[in-house]
């Protein structure tokens, strides 16, 4: 992703574009743009932004050291609340204003063994933080941080360390930046900003003593009254031109090594916030951003959501298109099908009848070849019919009325027959020979014949 660090100082409005993955930063852009009396060319800067797409990146900025109150304590506790109560009551004595007119910022530096939390103090005046934003945001800009420069140039140094494969310095070591008329005095120990002084120095005949008296000073104030006064190095890096000689100036005066380091720059210690870094944008500007963003997101969210659901009703009045072409696809064919439909149900019809009288007509069958099978030879059938209802009609003769009564029995037991009755029964004599005619009725159980 892309981030662009943007600060302001006197001379000049630097505009520095990086491509950040992961740990590692390349500049892909860097803008100095000059200030003339003191003012600074809108149009000019507005089309740098336009054309280097500065805006679409992530902005963030910075105030230097001269700009914020600052100082250092340690706490006796590791808890967060404890430690933002104590910052809310010492805050009050770095800047003589009102609490609802400062922005205050507190970042934890170092948890100690013994529950001591070494803790660093930044308050600012908010008017002129809301008046630099404004400046930025006319320009066509949208800060969203502003961090302190004392942690963007030890961040600078940790990246470089980190990139080389090398660790910061666990004894304490100074470095002293330059930015145009900016200094700053910053002392790290075990690898943590632990001092910070920030002053204008204007290059003059001066220069030098004043700038060996504010080291001096810095010194002092950080070891106090300690018994070793150790700084294991200085170092000398910015944007000024001449470094090399100012370090050269000041090795006379100080029994310290000194070293030059050109490549440590505030821009790159801005964009790479990955361990210490604060926001000293006011809360309620943070508030309003966010309710602005939430605005957008909500808007944003109910454009896609009418969209999304525009596009479902034109899918779904699509599908009902096509299935009401479809059905008059269908029913047009089904016209067409139709006569030959009919005729085949005829036939259908037809064969089911035809069917239904083969049906009938190999039960009848079955059913007369069953009854003759049970048809005793003393017993002789004089009629037989069966009308369209399945009703059976059985005639004969018989020489006792016993056999009459077992014929009826052994028809009832055949599986073709059901409801098997005696309608009447007669005697008459012929020849000297006594007769019985009876009359039978059976129904056709036409289950068998399925």
């Amino acid at each position: 992703m892309f981030k662009t660090a943007v600060y302001l100082t006197k001379h000049k409005l630097r505009i520095a574009k990086f491509n950040v993955a992961g740990d590692v930063l390349k500049k892909v852009q860097d803008i100095n743009i000059a200030l003339v009396n003191g003012k600074l060319d809108e149009t000019k800067i507005k089309e740098v932004i336009h054309k280097e797409g500065i805006s679409k990146t992530q902005l963030l900025s910075c105030l230097f050291r001269h700009q914020a109150g600052i100082r250092f304590f340690s706490f006796p506790t590791h808890d967060y609340q404890e430690i933002s109560r104590m910052v809310g009551y010492e805050a009050a004595e770095l800047l003589p204003l009102k609490p609802e007119e400062t922005i205050t910022r507190y970042l934890v530096l170092n948890k100690k063994d013994n529950g001591y939390a070494d803790t660093l103090v930044v308050v600012t005046h908010k008017a002129e933080v809301l008046k630099l934003i404004e400046g930025y945001k006319k320009l066509g800009l949208e800060i969203d941080a502003l961090n302190l420069s004392s942690l963007a140039i030890v961040n600078s140094l940790r990246y470089f360390m980190l990139r080389d494969k090398k660790t910061i310095l666990k004894s304490s070591f100074m470095i002293v930046y330059f930015e145009d008329e900016a200094v700053e005095i910053i002392i790290v120990k075990n690898g943590v900003l632990a001092f910070s002084r920030g002053f204008i120095l204007e290059e003059g005949k001066n220069f030098s003593q004043v700038l060996i008296s504010e080291i001096r000073h810095s010194i002092e104030l950080f070891f106090n009254n300690a018994k070793e006064r150790n700084l294991s190095e200085i170092i000398i890096g910015g944007s000024h031109r001449e470094l090399e000689q100012i370090a050269g100036g000041l090795k006379a005066s100080f029994d310290i090594p000194f070293a030059v380091d050109k490549r440590i720059d505030i821009a790159s210690g801005i964009v790479f916030t990955r361990k210490q870094g604060i926001n000293l944008l006011s809360d309620e500007f943070l508030l309003k951003r966010t309710r602005k963003k939430l605005k957008k997101k909500f808007f944003i969210s109910a454009i896609l959501i009418i969209v999304n659901m525009l596009f479902i009703s034109a899918m779904f009045w699509m599908m009902l298109k096509n299935k009401e072409a479809y059905l008059k696809e269908l029913e047009a064919k089904l016209s067409e099908l139709k006569p030959q439909a009919q005729t085949v149900q005829n036939k259908v019809q037809k064969l089911q009848m035809v069917q239904t009288q083969l049906t009938s007509q190999l039960l009848i069958l079955d059913a007369i070849t069953d009854l003759v099978n049970v048809t005793s030879a003393t017993i002789t059938l004089n009629m037989l019919s069966i009308n369209d209802a399945g009703v059976l009609v059985v005639r004969g003769q018989a020489k006792s009325l016993g056999e009459v009564l077992d014929f009826v029995g052994a028809v009832e037991k055949s599986p073709y027959f059901k409801n098997s009755h005696l309608n009447f029964s007669s005697r008459r004599k012929m020849k000297d020979e006594e007769l019985i005619d009876f009359e039978i009725q059976s129904n056709l159980n036409k289950t068998q014949g399925r």
